[in-house]
C-alpha cells in the first residue's frame, strides 16, 4: 500500500474520531434532568455528572415534618440523578456499545429510589432499631459505636501523638 494514502486515512479517521468526540461531549452537556416529586412538593434539576443545579419547593400549609420534606427531596434529587445517568450514557452507547468502557458505565448506572414517603409519627420498617437511615444513599447505616470513633489529636497522650514524653 502507499504509504501517502495510508498517511491521508489516517488523517480523515483522526478527524472523524475528533468530530465524532466534539459531538459527544455536546451531547454530554446538552443533558440534564428535571424531576418532580409525585406529590408536586418538590422539584429537582441535575446537570449531566449528577450535580444538584436547582431544587424549588412547592409545599403544603401543614401537615409535613422535616423527615418526610428530607426523605421527598432526596428521593426526588435522585431520581434525577438517575435520569440523567440514563441519558448519558445513552449518548456514549452508540460509540461505545460492546466495550468494557460501556459494561463499566451500565453497571454504575443507578437505581430509581423507592417513592412512597415515610409517615412522620411511623419508624421507617426497612431500618431496624439502633441503626440510621442514611437517606444520601438510601439505605441503612449503623450508627458508629463511641469506642469505633478516633481521639482527637489534641487527646492523645504524647507517647500516641509522637511526641517525647514529658516524665
Amino acid at each position: 500500500m502507499d504509504p501517502a494514502r495510508m498517511i491521508a486515512d489516517l488523517e480523515t479517521k483522526a478527524r472523524e474520531l475528533a468530530r465524532r468526540s466534539r459531538e459527544v461531549q455536546d451531547g454530554i452537556r446538552a443533558v440534564a434532568a428535571t424531576v418532580r416529586s409525585p406529590d408536586g412538593w418538590v422539584t429537582a434539576t441535575v446537570a449531566p455528572n449528577g450535580a444538584l443545579r436547582d431544587i424549588s419547593f412547592s409545599l403544603p400549609a401543614e401537615g409535613l415534618s422535616d423527615a418526610q420534606l428530607g426523605w421527598v427531596v432526596m428521593t426526588t434529587v435522585q431520581r434525577a440523578q438517575a435520569q440523567v445517568a440514563r441519558q448519558v450514557a445513552e449518548v456514549v452507547q452508540p460509540d461505545f456499545a460492546g466495550t468494557a468502557a460501556m459494561e463499566f458505565m451500565a453497571a454504575y448506572l443507578p437505581d430509581e429510589p423507592r417513592a412512597d414517603v415515610p409517615r412522620a409519627d411511623q419508624p421507617r420498617a426497612d431500618v431496624p432499631v439502633g441503626v440510621r437511615a442514611d437517606v444520601s444513599a438510601g439505605v441503612p447505616r449503623r450508627e458508629p459505636e463511641p469506642s469505633d470513633l478516633p481521639l482527637p489529636r489534641s487527646l492523645w497522650c504524647p507517647a500516641e501523638a509522637g511526641e517525647p514524653s514529658s516524665r
